[in-house]
């Protein structure tokens, strides 16, 4: 009878070192942040084990005295029911094989699942073993401190979302993917690798009073000299400057050419005009200049961006507009067609049979090179 009591108490001591072995490297196989981040996603099962983790000190040795002690206790009822050299092998195999390597390897596949489970045997552990436990967690918190949240390095960041976009089995498609390894980027652009650079043709003087160009009186027809001086470049934006030659404003040259020449009605050229984000160091950083970019919503739901003109005046003067930007982000997502490869797009079906080649500006290629030169 005796026998069958301390077997039964082998098998049940084979259990909690099981329990213990297995919460050991489960629990501590997840890590914090990851626990954080499933428990702000309302994870019930991480919102239980956060409970216990957040003295992780306290709970290791909680598993580590209660695995010690319990494996221990194997070892000596092993020994009252078996010889000495059998009774050895007994405890060695049933210990490794059913309180270490099966509990463990099942455990670490399921660690949020079980380990939510067993929180309330971890706690009653923790007040049977407190008086042992906790004065061992207490040394480890002066000896090496409370356990720290470990945040992905940037590049760590990048591998992990390419690692997300190769997979296909996760909730990140390809396109959110490159979208945020794009956005990740955006630190490391300088301001002077960005955008188009400004055509010479497309700077014009003008006099400035109180910050804003004067523009001199003109004719709105197309003959009109000054009308050509704008048009002259064939660029949508013309930078105006004071007579010192630093940059006051940026025209729309698109729509003030058009409405002077063919709206009807008083013409007010400052209406054209933006402010834009004056950079002359090339060191700076385009993710710096984004945050000055201005929203002047006209109801809640506006997020148009008002004032996205960015102006690089340094010995190379370039011009980034919110499409350069936008352009980056979706690096890899949009279609790029290259210049004169027959990329078509088909037109709305009100228009059956007319298939419409995509917009390019003649020349540009050309253009830059020219000026590269100069």
């Amino acid at each position: 009878m005796n026998e069958i009591i301390t077997w039964i108490l082998i098998v049940i001591c084979l259990t909690q070192s099981a329990v213990f072995s297995g919460l050991t490297i489960g629990i501590f196989g997840l890590g914090r942040l990851r626990l954080e981040i499933e428990a702000e996603a309302n994870n019930k099962n991480a919102i239980k084990i956060l409970q216990v983790r957040r003295d992780s000190n306290f709970l290791l040795t909680t598993l580590l005295w209660g695995n010690v002690g319990v494996n221990v206790l194997i070892a000596q009822l092993t020994d009252s029911v078996m010889a000495g050299t059998f009774a050895f092998l007994f405890s060695t195999f049933g210990i490794t094989c059913f309180g270490e390597i099966m509990p463990q390897a099942y455990f670490s596949r399921n660690a949020l699942d079980i380990g939510a489970k067993l929180t309330p045997l971890v706690r009653f552990y923790q007040m049977l073993l407190y008086p042992v436990a906790k004065p061992t967690a207490l040394v480890l918190d002066w000896w090496l401190g409370r356990e720290k949240l470990e945040l992905f390095r940037e590049q760590s960041m990048r591998i992990m979302l390419e690692k997300h976009i190769e997979s296909g089995k996760t909730d990140i498609g390809t396109f959110e993917g490159i979208g945020a390894l794009n956005f990740l980027s955006i630190d490391d652009v300088s301001i002077s690798d960005e955008g188009s650079i400004i055509d010479s043709r497309s700077i014009i003087s003008l006099p400035v009073e109180n910050n804003r160009p004067v523009f001199p009186p003109f004719n709105r027809e197309p003959s009109d000299p000054f009308l050509q001086k704008i048009e002259a470049s064939g660029k949508k934006w013309v930078v105006i400057t004071n007579p010192t030659g630093e940059p006051v404003m940026v025209l729309d040259a698109d729509g003030f050419l058009r409405d002077a020449v063919y709206k009807k009605g008083p013409f007010l050229p400052l209406i054209y005009c933006h402010f834009p984000v004056v950079v002359k160091s090339p060191e700076t950083r385009l993710e710096k200049v984004i945050r000055q970019f201005k929203v002047y919503p006209q109801y809640p739901e506006d997020d148009v961006i008002d004032q996205d003109l960015i102006l690089y005046w340094g010995e190379e003067k370039r011009i980034i507009t919110g499409s350069d930007i936008l352009g980056r982000l979706l690096r890899g997502i949009v279609i790029k067609c290259e210049l004169g490869s027959g990329c078509e797009i088909p037109v709305p079906p009100s228009q059956p049979g007319f298939v419409r080649r995509t917009a390019f500006r003649r020349g540009k290629k050309k253009e830059i090179e020219n000026l590269k030169r100069k």
